[in-house]
C-alpha cells in the first residue's frame, strides 16, 4: 500500500463519522500533508471536514485550518473531487488554487454532479497542481452511492426497514406494538442521524403517532426529513409530527388539492406537495425527493409501503431488526410474505448482528 491510500483510506474510515451531518450537500473528509522538498518526511498538518448545513467545505476547512509555508510542499488528499462550480462561496479548486503552496491533489473519486465530473481535476492541472484520483474507488462509491443515485438517476439511495417478530409480525393488528429492544432502538435513532429523509405511510402515522426524529442525546440535530405518504390528506393536524414543524422540516405528498385542507397545514409549516392522480406513484415521489438534495432515504412503514417498495424494486439495502418472541395469529403481517412472489428480487446478505435479544440481518439488492 503506498503513502496516498494510506492517507485515502484515513479519511474513508473518518468519512462515515460524519455521514447525516451535512445536508444538502454529500460528506466529504479531506487532509492536508507537509513534506520537504522531495515530499518525503510527510506530517499531517491538517484535517477538513464538510460543515453542518453543508457549507463551508471540507477541502476549504482543511485549508484554512493550516499555516503553509513556501520552503514545504503540500498534498491535499480528499474523498471526493473538489468542486469547481461557484455556489454559496468559493469553489473548492479555487481555494486551492488562492492557496498557492499545494502542490498536489489526491482525491479518492469523481464528483458524478454534472457541473464537476472531472472539470474539478483538470481546472487544477491547468495550474500545474499535479492530481491523482481512482484511490480505494469501490470503498468511497459504497459510502457515496446515495449521491451517485441522485445526480445519475435522479432518486435517492432507498434503505427499507422493518422489525419483526420471529413469526414475521411487526404488530398487534391496529395497535402500535414495541417489537425490539433498547440496543435495536438506539441502533435505529444512529441510523436514522445518518439519513437525509425518512418516509412513512399515512397509516403508520396514525397508528404509532410519532415524532419520526433522532432522539439519542446529541443527535436530535442530525434528524432527518420527515416525509408522509397520504393520499387522501386525512391526517389529524394533533399528531405529534405536526408539533415541531418549524424545527423539523416535514413533507406530506398527496392527491388532494382542497385549498382549505392544504391552508391547514401549511399554517404548521408542513410542505404539501400535490400530485395528481395518474403521477401519484413511488418513482416520481423518489424523483421529488432527489429534487431536494435527498440522498438517502430511510423507509419505515408500515407494510403497505414497504410491499409496494418491495414490488417496485425501488430498494437498494434492507435492514430487518428480529426479536426473540412470537406475536401467533394476533399479529398483524409485515409484507405479506407468504403471498408476495420474490422470485424475481435477487438479495445479498451483507451481514447479521445480534442486538442485545435481537438480530439485525442487512441485505442489499444484487447488481446495485
Amino acid at each position: 500500500m503506498d503513502i496516498d491510500e494510506t492517507y485515502i483510506k484515513t479519511l474513508l474510515f473518518s468519512l462515515k463519522k460524519i455521514v447525516g451531518s451535512s445536508f444538502p450537500n454529500p460528506p466529504v473528509a479531506s487532509l492536508i500533508v507537509e513534506s520537504n522538498t522531495n515530499f518525503s518526511n510527510n506530517k499531517i498538518v491538517s484535517f477538513g471536514f464538510t460543515s453542518p448545513s453543508g457549507r463551508p467545505h471540507a477541502e476549504f476547512n482543511a485549508i484554512q485550518n493550516v499555516n503553509l509555508k513556501k520552503n514545504k510542499k503540500y498534498t491535499l488528499y480528499s474523498t471526493l473531487e473538489p468542486c469547481c462550480h461557484e455556489g454559496r462561496g468559493i469553489s473548492c479548486v479555487t481555494k486551492i488554487i488562492e492557496a498557492k503552496f499545494i502542490n498536489r491533489v489526491v482525491f479518492s473519486v469523481k464528483d458524478p454532479d454534472k457541473r464537476v465530473n472531472g472539470r474539478g481535476k483538470e481546472e487544477l492541472q491547468k495550474k500545474n497542481i499535479k492530481v491523482r484520483y481512482g484511490l480505494c474507488e469501490k470503498e468511497a462509491i459504497e459510502i457515496y452511492k446515495g449521491y451517485f443515485l441522485n445526480r445519475k438517476i435522479k432518486r435517492p439511495r432507498v434503505f427499507l426497514k422493518l422489525a419483526t417478530t420471529l413469526d414475521g409480525y411487526i404488530s398487534i393488528t391496529n395497535a402500535r406494538t414495541v417489537i425490539t429492544g433498547n440496543v435495536s432502538n438506539k441502533y435505529s435513532q444512529i441510523l436514522r442521524s445518518q439519513m437525509d429523509a425518512i418516509l412513512v405511510g399515512s397509516n403508520t402515522l396514525k397508528v404509532d403517532n410519532s415524532l419520526l426524529t433522532c432522539r439519542l442525546n446529541g443527535l436530535k440535530k442530525l434528524s432527518p426529513i420527515r416525509v408522509v405518504l397520504s393520499r387522501k390528506l386525512d391526517l389529524n393536524k394533533n399528531l405529534r409530527i405536526f408539533k415541531d414543524c418549524n424545527s423539523f422540516k416535514t413533507i406530506v405528498f398527496t392527491e388532494v388539492s382542497d385549498k382549505s385542507k392544504i391552508s391547514l397545514f401549511s399554517k404548521l409549516n408542513v410542505e404539501i406537495i400535490v400530485l395528481d392522480k395518474e403521477k401519484y406513484n413511488l418513482k416520481n415521489i423518489l424523483n421529488r425527493l432527489s429534487f431536494f438534495g435527498v440522498c438517502n432515504l430511510l423507509v419505515e412503514g408500515g407494510s403497505q409501503i414497504f410491499t409496494s417498495f418491495l414490488k417496485e424494486k425501488l430498494f437498494d439495502d434492507i435492514f430487518i431488526f428480529r426479536s426473540n418472541f412470537f406475536l401467533g395469529n394476533s399479529g398483524f403481517n409485515a409484507t405479506g410474505f407468504d403471498k408476495f412472489n420474490f422470485s424475481n428480487i435477487k438479495l445479498k446478505k451483507k451481514t447479521t448482528m445480534t442486538l442485545g435479544n435481537d438480530t439485525l440481518e442487512i441485505f442489499q439488492m444484487k447488481n446495485k
